[in-house]
């Protein structure tokens, strides 16, 4: 907790003050149970780390309700679940971020269980908890999944094992079939759907097509033939219904553009869907029997989850890049935050400027933060977002309103390769990667630069993840353009990632590349960063989670070492953590010591 009477920088409180994220690394940050309208499990920081929260709305007490802490891990808490009824909420228990573990019942009122832990841990894709206090769990292993069938005593069963990877959806009502998302030679762009049974794991139903996504969304809670999915066929992602009598695929017709994602009502009356254009949302219900679709009352901004509970009521978490997300129960024309956080709330921040401009490929969105009191042209910090199928939204991100607190502008673009803008824009990112992306990046760079908005001898590039592997790309390959460069987590020695991978992520990778590293030794050379770091002028700051699973730490310790061999200069920070930190005292850390990084290679006030 912070103490009110503290002097905190303002940058500072971003992260520190009690608040939601938007999601986590592992999940949604607002979790429902299926048959329960008066409980949630939330993702909160309200401990100093990220941990899981009961919200409990049973007594009548009016809104907004305060949290009760569930979890208290050390290294906190990423992965949650809650049972059908809402007595018992499940987490995953890794170890430091590494994603491999076990999955921990942990009832509300009784005691705590261990699920399958006679069986291998493994890297977590999902889990349906069963009503009778059991769950269906699956584990990456390999460059397959197994499926698990726990009992609630925790005993457990294989249910099958695949070549194939994925991840568990859900459960039809009965609790007799489960519904797969199935992922086939690394390609995660095109989820398929798979049927199994539970009493003795055959598949009873498979739709899976080449290219084509048909990600599995639930069960129809009225009709266990029909499967609600969303299917990428048209170009947009929109909702379709699979009939599992016949076979055939049928899309829905929502009536709205842009990608769309949805979900049931309980009777199976209606969809809930929630649009997504030009980097906000909106939220609509669809009649399935009349067609149409109406508008529900939001606000303007991101959805990071959207549900509709048994008694009809719609709920939703919503931000934008000025106000931290918030749980608002949508209800009669009216929106009112659920959740009560406790004091000091996080400082607001500045709005976001859309940016429409001709790419190489056609028009590319982006979005601009632009520090108050400044005046063009501004310092800018090119903010690249991970992914790489992920993208940039009108979104509360304390990162980005850190870096505006400091006086710089903040340029985020959502390249080819980003979701949002349609499968073709989302799967064009294909063979030559960081080479794609960066030339989006830099014809929304160079427009803004043209428009007098930022000052071109004066812009810095920064990333996480996939985006760090980006900023790493870009100070390689245009060394010219850069004051300074910040890679978080990245991807920077594809040779060594290859190495040192989970078989899972290689196989992605080689997806997106179209053939192994040993098929294509040039093109994987091509987009590694260490291949260019002789080439590197700016100065660098690199950080790596030590238990990351993702980008392991092995291939950034090789690229620094590169790098200082060529006599570049990198300050590099070791976290002991995973991909992401969930842990408020090692994320401040480590944006202090970036804040500080960027202060001295690109004074954001010059004399």
């Amino acid at each position: 907790m912070i103490d009110a009477h503290e002097p905190m920088p303002r940058w500072e409180r971003r992260f520190r003050a009690p608040q939601i994220p938007p999601w986590t690394l592992l999940g949604p940050s607002v979790t429902w149970p299926r048959d329960a309208s008066d409980r949630a499990v939330v993702m909160a920081n309200l401990s100093g780390r990220l941990e899981a929260y009961l919200l409990d709305v049973r007594d009548g007490s009016d809104l907004p309700l305060p949290l009760q802490q569930l979890t208290d891990r050390k290294q906190g808490t990423l992965g949650v679940a809650m049972s059908p009824g809402g007595d018992a909420v499940l987490w995953f228990d890794d170890t430091a971020g590494d994603e491999v573990g076990r999955w921990v019942r942990q009832p509300l009122e009784g005691d705590t269980v261990v699920l399958a832990e006679e069986l291998d841990a493994g890297f977590m894709a999902g889990i349906a908890p069963l009503s009778d206090g059991g769950a269906v769990i699956c584990y990456l292993a390999g460059v397959g999944m197994t499926l698990l069938v726990a009992a609630p005593d925790g005993s457990a069963r294989v249910l099958t094992a695949s070549t194939d990877a994925g991840q568990i959806v859900g459960t039809d009502r009965a609790e007799r079939r489960a519904l797969v998302s199935v992922v086939r030679e690394g390609d995660w762009q095109h989820p398929g759907a798979r049927v199994v049974r539970l009493s003795d794991g055959a598949t009873l139903h498979e739709r899976l097509e080449a290219g084509r996504g048909l990600a599995p969304v639930a069960f129809d809670p009225s009709d266990p033939n029909r499967v609600l999915l969303i299917d990428d066929a048209s170009g947009l992602l929109q909702p379709a219904m699979w009939d599992l009598a016949t076979g055939s695929i049928t899309s829905v017709g929502v009536g709205l553009d842009g990608d769309l994602d949805a979900t049931w009502y309980p009777d199976g009356s209606a969809l809930l869907v929630t649009r997504l254009l030009n980097a906000r949302h909106t939220l609509h219900r669809h009649d399935l029997t009349t067609g149409a679709t109406t508008l529900l009352p939001t606000l303007e901004g991101t959805i990071g989850a959207a549900s509709v509970r048994p008694n009809g009521v719609v709920h939703a978490l919503i931000s934008n890049a000025s106000t931290p997300p918030m749980l608002y129960r949508v209800d009669q024309g009216a929106v009112r935050a659920m959740v009560e956080l406790p004091e000091p709330s996080p400082p607001p921040s500045v709005p976001v400027q859309d940016l429409f401009v001709t790419g190489p490929a056609g028009g590319v969105h982006a979005l601009l933060r632009v520090p108050t009191g400044g005046r063009a042209p501004h310092p800018l910090v090119v903010a690249v977002h991970g992914g790489p199928a992920f993208q940039d939204f009108d979104l509360w991100h304390a990162t980005y309103a850190a870096i505006v607190d400091h006086g710089y502008a903040v340029l985020s673009v959502n390249y080819r390769g980003s979701t949002g803008y349609g499968a073709n824009w989302r799967d064009a990112l294909h063979r030559q990667l960081g080479f794609i992306e960066l030339e989006d990046i830099l014809a929304v760079l160079d427009h803004v630069v043209a428009k007098g908005v930022v000052d071109p001898a004066r812009v810095s590039i920064m990333g996480g993840s996939w985006g760090g592997f980006i900023t790493l790309m870009a100070l390689g390959t245009e060394p010219e353009r850069w004051r300074s460069g910040i890679a978080l987590v990245p991807v920077a020695d594809q040779q060594k990632c290859d190495e040192v991978s989970p078989p899972f992520m290689q196989a992605f990778l080689e997806s997106l590349f179209g053939g192994t590293i040993q098929e294509l030794p040039e093109v994987f050379a091509a987009s590694s960063p260490i291949t260019y770091v002789d080439r590197v002028k700016a100065p660098v700051f690199v950080s790596a989670g030590v238990n990351d699973p993702r980008c392991p730490v092995e291939q950034v310790d090789t690229y620094v070492e590169a790098l200082r061999s060529a006599g570049g200069s990198v300050h590099y920070h070791r976290i002991e953590t995973g991909h992401a930190v969930p842990d408020m005292d090692l994320l401040v850390e480590e944006i202090e010591l970036a804040l500080e990084f960027l202060e001295q290679t690109n004074p954001a006030i010059t004399a």
